[in-house]
């Protein structure tokens, strides 16, 4: 009678621990065969084509092929539920599949491997954010940009930056344009059909006025002017009291400060900075005495 009760009491642990392996895969997004449910470009494109697959079931720590029709591909970004891919050389029309730890899964419908020049592509940018008035540097990365310098066209929000540096196919490094404002990055290639654009913006940042010292005082006195994203070079900033412009000391600039002389002319008012085509204005009133 023990073993007989011993022997059903196993079952029924096996019985448990296998309903909660198969909760626990369930409930697992990485769990199962991939199944690649879209592509862009949908239309399909030439060798060196960024794709971006979008499915489920992919995986950021389990081994991930990606093949398109059959030939084996190069991966640059992977998610649960998609991944960057290049069109491989070799490559022709037909199914993209991925395959996760043995596990394959095929898309519906055929890439088309079409002849030319693929497009440039963004895929990341660092830093996200900086002020083209301080000659900030980004580094983009990405896949078919040309590795003469003077053949990439780069653009801030539709600001054209200065030639890059430090080309290569896959990496540009530009200084932020000077009027650059908040928004996405564009690379356009010399005699290549298509721009690639960043998935996110790039931000400029526009300064703040947070404080200043003292809060009223004479015409031809100093004021210290506390805030953010100042530029560190004193002409770069145009500081106003009341609409009139004032003198910014360029001995005491920074990004977080500025020393300034109230000019003839002020009222009591705002102070308002302007850097780089963006301006931040204070809260209180600066007043005359």
């Amino acid at each position: 009678m023990k073993k007989i009760i011993l022997k059903y009491t196993l079952v029924v642990i096996a019985a448990a621990a296998a309903g909660l392996v198969q909760s626990c895969k369930e409930d697992d997004p990485t769990y199962g065969t991939p199944k690649v449910t879209e592509f862009s470009p949908a239309a399909g494109g030439p060798v060196g084509t960024f794709v971006t697959i979008t499915g489920t079931y992919f995986s950021t720590t389990k081994p991930t092929i990606v093949k398109f029709n059959g030939v084996q591909a190069e991966t640059l970004e992977t998610t649960g539920t998609s991944i960057v891919a290049l069109v491989p050389t070799g490559a022709t029309s037909g199914k993209i599949s991925v395959t996760v730890e043995g596990y394959t899964g095929s898309s519906a419908t055929d890439f088309a491997v079409t002849a030319g020049t693929p497009s440039p592509a963004i895929l990341t940018f660092d830093p996200a954010s900086g002020n083209g008035v301080d000659g900030v540097s980004v580094t983009i990365k990405g896949a078919n940009f040309s590795k003469t310098a003077a053949n990439n066209i780069v653009k801030f929000n539709g600001v054209e930056a200065d030639v890059p540096t430090d080309v290569t196919d896959r990496s540009l490094t530009v200084v932020v344009p000077e009027g650059a404002t908040s928004g996405k990055i564009t690379v356009e290639v010399d005699g290549v059909t298509g721009v690639g654009t960043s998935r996110s913006d790039f931000s400029v940042p526009s300064p703040g006025v947070t404080s200043f010292t003292p809060k009223s005082s004479i015409v031809g006195s100093t004021v210290v002017i506390t805030g953010t994203n100042f530029s560190k070079t004193a002409s770069n900033n145009t500081v106003k009291f009341n609409g009139v412009e004032a003198t910014v000391s360029p001995d005491d600039a920074s990004t977080t400060s500025l020393t300034v002389t109230v000019p003839a002319g002020a009222t009591t008012g705002k102070i308002s900075v302007t850097v780089g085509g963006q301006t931040g204005t204070s809260a209180d009133d600066f007043k005359i005495n």
